[in-house]
């Protein structure tokens, strides 16, 4: 573990794909308290960013400790007038140096800035992880303002491949246990490999997450902006890069990803959807209109916005910025 000073904004916006693109991903907002992540993901993206090829040491995690220079960032962004969600597990896992913060800044990262969220009514914050570290937050009273959000997966692909991560099973405890609190929940499952006996492992899974019942869960399958570099960076890293025989040559319809075959993962996401529980949302992560369109869900929102009436789809320029906006984003996804 690494620590050091943030330089640069801690609040940034996701760049997504190009505004010509028929990716269903919106500019959402993030915080970056931390950088990289301890577990040994075969598939992990960050291993290809440039900072964490040029400063490799830091890769599994450099915490940042000047945390007045941050709280004075959320303090600003919290006094925004429109509604907005703010992610924290885009650049690093969310929840995994919580106790790393609490050795260094005297305090954990949950009780840094879960006060603040819940101390108004406008903004919603969200942790996503694949930690079962939760003894912090579990000291602090549950606010509908905050989110919790594990990143899941069949037992078998999180054996295989998220080395050094809780399984799958345990994530679920940790999931269950933050529940039972007060706190609101979420899963992304996500990525979905189409490996042997896929649909008994993910029925599983997906067993588990109708039982917990998050208010939503988000679905994604492996994909990779460079399938090649991404691999090599796996092969160079010690981890177990078989996970990309599965991907195909080819990018989807937006030239955005590096994806499993189409037809896999249309009959990957209607599986699961099918599975899901009456009550919990289902969504696509980061996928094309088309794909949308195929597998037969309605846009209502996906995992790092509070909804589909949220400011980020509106002010898009792919789906329109007027209040009919919404209109425009159901036809997009429905002529592909």
């Amino acid at each position: 573990m690494k620590y050091g000073q943030r330089a640069s904004n801690f609040i940034r916006r996701f760049v997504g794909p190009g505004e010509d693109s028929n990716i269903v991903c919106f500019k959402f907002w993030q915080l970056v308290p931390a950088g990289g992540c301890p577990y040994r993901c075969a598939y992990c993206f960050l291993q290809t960013v440039p900072w964490f090829r040029f400063n490799p040491d830091q890769l599994y995690g450099l915490v940042y400790t000047n945390v007045d220079d941050m709280l004075s960032e959320l303090k600003d962004w919290l006094d925004d007038p429109v509604q907005k969600m703010l992610i924290v597990g885009e650049l690093q896992d969310g929840l995994v140096f919580d106790t790393a913060f609490k050795k260094v800044t005297g305090k954990p990262l949950t009780h840094w800035i879960i006060p603040l969220f819940a101390n108004q009514k406008r903004h919603r914050l969200i942790f996503l992880t694949k930690s079962t570290e939760v003894q912090h937050a579990l000291k602090l009273e549950p606010t509908d303002r905050v989110v919790f959000s594990w990143s899941v997966n069949a037992e078998e692909v999180g054996r295989k491949w998220e080395h050094g991560a809780p399984l799958p099973s345990k994530r679920f405890e940790a999931a269950e246990k933050m529940k039972k609190a007060g706190w609101p929940i979420r899963f992304r499952l996500d990525p979905m490999v189409p490996y042997n006996n896929w649909k008994n492992g993910y029925a599983q899974a997906i067993d588990k997450i109708n039982s917990i019942g998050p208010e939503m869960v988000t679905l994604g399958a492996l994909r990779a902006t460079s399938a090649k570099s991404l691999c090599r960076a796996s092969k160079a890293n010690g981890r177990d890069s078989s996970i990309f025989d599965y991907l195909i040559e080819e990018k989807d319809p937006s030239g955005f990803k590096y994806r499993i075959p189409f037809e896999s993962q249309v009959e990957m996401f209607q599986f699961a959807i099918k599975q899901v529980k009456e009550g919990i949302t289902p969504a696509l992560c980061k996928e094309d209109a088309s794909l949308w369109k195929k597998v037969g869900l309605k846009f209502d929102g996906c995992h790092c916005l509070l909804g589909r009436k949220d400011a980020v789809v509106q002010e898009s320029s792919l789906f329109g910025t007027s209040a009919n906006s919404e209109n425009v984003l159901s036809r997009r996804i429905a002529i592909g």
